[in-house]
């Protein structure tokens, strides 16, 4: 599944389903492409302490998704979480809230997708920690179960279950392949400026 999917850009997608997009969580780090499995983590800013816990269990090629309640002001996400997640090999993170650290991020090659930037953090707080991991969660009003598949590039986002996934697969590499040959017949008709004379 990732590996074809590698291969589709959110915009063949888009012409074909509005299931599962992703409206308000754009890419943060440019010419990033994410293809994974989904790990699920709701937290109750500010407290993120829970984020630890969701490294820990998350597997090579897993996608962190992050709904942040309520007060998703508040950046979860930063430097050094995001090496952490490198070292972990994550395909990358999506996060209904915002990030931190952005300078750092972006010159890192790591997927992250989120609706934008702030200074104000979330703490691990000593008392009990707070939020779930693994559960379905809701992301730009859409519902977000755990191993649901996630695409996303510089144009945007999806997430489709995977039964979902391999239907909309199918109609994709159809319309891929059309796009190449139409891309290249359009390429063919292009006339190459005349050179000026010196």
């Amino acid at each position: 599944m990732k590996d074809v999917f590698h291969n589709i850009s959110t915009s063949t997608l888009g012409h074909l389903t509005d299931t599962g997009y992703l409206s308000d969580i754009k890419s943060q780090v440019p010419n990033q492409k994410m293809v994974g499995r989904i790990v699920t983590v709701r937290i109750y800013p500010p407290d993120a302490g829970i984020l630890r816990e969701a490294l820990i269990k998350a597997q090579a090629g897993d996608v962190l998704a992050i709904e942040c309640v309520v007060n998703d002001h508040y950046a979860c996400w930063g430097e050094l979480r995001n090496l952490a997640a490198q070292i972990k090999k994550l395909a990358g993170v999506i996060i209904a809230g915002n990030i931190t650290d952005i300078s750092a991020l972006r010159s890192q090659p790591f997927p992250i997708f989120a609706r934008g930037v702030s200074a104000l953090t979330t703490r691990t707080r000593t008392n009990a920690q707070s939020g779930e991991i693994n559960i379905p969660v809701t992301l730009s009003g859409v519902i977000v179960k755990p191993g649901d598949i996630a695409i996303g590039d510089d144009d945007g986002l999806f997430v489709f279950s995977e039964n979902y996934a391999n239907e909309v697969l199918k109609l994709a590499q159809i319309k891929e392949r059309q796009d190449r040959v139409k891309r290249k017949e359009l390429l063919s008709k292009l006339i190459p400026p005349s050179s000026k004379a010196v």
